[in-house]
């Protein structure tokens, strides 16, 4: 016969210690899910840890193998690090020969874990994984549901009875694992619900925008968020979560973005597994998607995303999804708003990388080549060449000729100055010819303009060139402040946006005041630098040569 295995996630939480206090434990295995929760009116947060891992294993079939995942080192270190043994050798007492408390739990524990071998695993507090969220979730939401209808113990009259509320949700199997349980806002009725999404490449400042959502949904309105893991791949196959302020604590600064992304799922042409090869595959999952959604009883749904991104949202407005969107790129080339959030974070790595290669370039009397990101447009190259004092800027807007750049090493020469910093956007091309790309099978990437322009520099100059290719530098790390707070004005500006029914908009900069636009306007172009602006002539000014007479 064989043994059931389970892997069960415990929380616990208290407004105040002692005051109300909720439990709560995922429950997976035979290819089910099963949520339960109770709540306690005066209880502490090491009690509802307790009172969460005791009702979970009630629950689990005598003689199955069990992994309970937990964030309370003051559960697991008793199992683990043998405390347990040692209150009972001292007759319950702690080292300080205090009794121990809630030892009413942690007998039925030791009960519990002698009919079911139970792996105890510390998860970190506040953690990304999606059940251990979950739980939290589910805990805190007890104490929540609780506040707003009287106890049974309330009702009887019989104030202070310790007796928990237990609210166990039915056992889901295969992939209807949230909806159906989550539904209606978990049974508050009257809860508006918005889905979130990041699609694309990542950037610096995306958990900044997820953080004001949620925090400017539910602080200042009860609006619930739904958060759909791994890009429009999560919507079409239903891997979504609840997000609430708790899960988003503490992310302001960090890289990345906790839903996850990808730029390779489009729910129109959809490859499972997330396959890299570009080619058609007729298979349209969009009406899957909008389905999750109605499964979430969503009513809007934000993306946040470039122009890919937000060219596949505009397509599912045409469908009747109520859609805002929010611009993300490092490459800030899309023309509805002034500055994308992202682009500073970018700006700012590849200045600092420019910064060190000014050094070594220097000392060794080299041609220093840095090719940056930006796809067709030459944003980054523009403002980090400026920024990092770059001799020379390559961009796609301006096809460059060889031999002025040659001429303007050699003019550097002559002056004394025995190196050149030149920087260049991966789309940048020579007069005549056209950006290069590295192929990879079926797909196509910008990329290696820099190696070609060290040779040819090597070649015609006689000096010694290097190339350095940032690429995904610029988009990992932290956001810079102006990223941050650029950030949490797109997300809260996407929020008043859905309290509005103002849908199929894109939030944007316009000045210094956060706009909306139409979205259809929003994906119409591609934002490129001007060869007449005010930026270029000021490069100009400065002595900067872009690789030809503008």
């Amino acid at each position: 016969m064989s043994i059931s295995e389970f892997d069960i996630y415990t929380d616990g939480a208290c407004s105040g210690n002692p005051g109300p206090g909720g439990w709560a434990a995922v429950i997976t295995g035979d290819e089910q899910v099963r949520e339960i929760s109770g709540f306690e009116e005066r209880t502490t947060n090491q009690r509802m840890e307790l009172k969460a891992a005791v009702e979970a294993l009630r629950v689990v079939p005598p003689g199955s193998r069990v992994r309970l995942f937990s964030d309370s080192a003051y559960l697991v270190n008793c199992f683990n690090q043998g405390w347990i043994e040692r209150w009972q050798k001292n007759g319950w007492l702690t080292g300080k020969g205090q009794p121990v408390e809630n030892q009413d739990l942690w007998h039925e524990l030791l009960e519990l874990s002698r009919i079911n071998p139970v792996e105890w695993i510390k998860v970190k507090g506040h953690s990304t994984d999606r059940l251990n969220q979950r739980c939290d979730h589910l805990a805190r939401g007890a104490i929540t549901n609780s506040s707003k209808s009287e106890t049974p113990a309330k009702k009887e009259g019989t104030e202070g009875a310790e007796e928990p509320v237990r609210q166990d949700r039915e056992i889901i199997t295969g992939n209807e694992t949230k909806p159906s349980a989550l539904k209606s806002g978990g049974g508050k009725s009257g809860v508006r619900r918005l889905g979130l999404l990041t699609g694309g490449g990542d950037c610096p400042g995306l958990n900044a925008v997820i953080r004001a959502v949620v925090k400017g949904a539910t602080y200042n309105y009860n609006i619930e968020v739904v958060g759909f893991n791994s890009g429009f791949r999560g919507l079409v196959e239903n891997d979504a979560d609840l997000i609430d302020d708790f899960a988003v604590s503490g992310i302001l600064n960090r890289g990345g973005t906790i839903l996850g992304t990808s730029n390779r799922d489009n729910p129109f042409d959809y490859r499972p597994g997330g396959s890299s090869d570009y080619r058609e595959t007729d298979n349209d999952r969009s009406g899957d998607a909008v389905d999750n959604l109605k499964k979430w009883d969503i009513e809007g749904l934000v993306v946040i995303g470039g122009d890919g991104s937000l060219l596949l949202a505009h397509r599912f407005c045409k469908l009747g999804v109520p859609i805002i969107g929010i611009p993300k790129t490092i490459d800030n080339d899309l023309p509805a708003t002034d500055i994308t959030f992202g682009f500073d974070s970018a700006v700012t790595t590849a200045t600092d990388a420019i910064d060190k290669v000014h050094t070594t370039a220097e000392s060794h009397h080299r041609i220093m080549v840095v090719e940056v990101m930006g796809r067709n447009a030459g944003w980054i190259a523009l403002q980090a060449g400026m920024a990092g004092g770059g001799d020379i800027i390559l961009i796609p807007e301006v096809p460059f000729e060889y031999q002025f750049i040659v001429d303007k090493i050699m003019e550097r020469n002559r002056r004394g100055k025995k190196f050149s910093i030149i920087v260049v956007a991966e789309g940048a091309y020579p007069a005549g010819g056209e950006p290069m790309y590295q192929a990879k099978g079926n797909v196509k990437r910008l990329g290696g303009i820099s190696s070609l322009i060290a040779r040819e520099m090597e070649n015609r100059t006689d000096m010694e060139s290097r190339a350095t290719v940032l690429g995904h530098l610029q988009r990992g790390g932290s956001p810079t402040s102006y990223d941050r707070v650029l950030a949490t004005r797109f997300g809260v500006k996407a929020v008043e946006l859905f309290r509005e029914k103002k849908y199929n908009e894109m939030v944007c900069l316009k000045g210094n005041n956060i706009e909306s636009v139409p979205l259809e306007e929003a994906v119409a172009g591609t934002k490129r630098v001007d060869p007449s602006s005010e930026q270029v002539r000021a490069a100009l000014a400065v002595g900067t040569s872009f690789g030809c007479p503008i």
